[in-house]
């Protein structure tokens, strides 16, 4: 005799391990909460770094060619502790919003393969 409840479970089992979910939640899991965090967190500061450093070059090439700012006078001090200040600020921020939103993915996947796994361990106290 088939047990409905065993079919059931083996069923939601089967549908998860083949979603893109339990793909990426098993791609999450391979790391410590910590570890996963902080690649994320370098990951995210790289790029950040990158696109600044494009909006700097961009600034710099306004102030010459649209604005005609002479370079011989420009205060290139002013300048670089203005932006190293202002980067450390949006690094700082990005630090806190990416920890927040890596951290609650972490969880999340966490708990989905903790109902995955439980539902394996139904699945083999289930009589056949």
């Amino acid at each position: 005799m088939v047990n409905e409840y065993k079919v059931r479970a083996m069923t939601q089992a089967a549908l998860y391990e083949s979603s893109q979910q339990y793909r990426r939640d098993f791609f999450v899991k391979r790391y410590f909460k910590a570890d996963y965090i902080a690649l994320n967190r370098f990951i995210t500061k790289a790029w950040m770094t990158v696109f600044y450093a494009i909006a700097l070059l961009a600034y710099m090439f306004q102030q010459v060619y649209v604005e005609s700012v002479d370079l011989l006078h420009y205060d290139y001090q002013g300048f670089v502790v203005k932006n190293v200040l202002l980067y450390l600020a949006i690094s700082i921020g990005i630090s806190l919003i990416t920890s927040a939103v890596y951290g609650s993915r972490y969880a999340k996947a966490e708990k989905r393969m903790a109902g995955y796994f439980k539902k394996l361990d139904q699945i083999d106290r289930y009589a056949s």
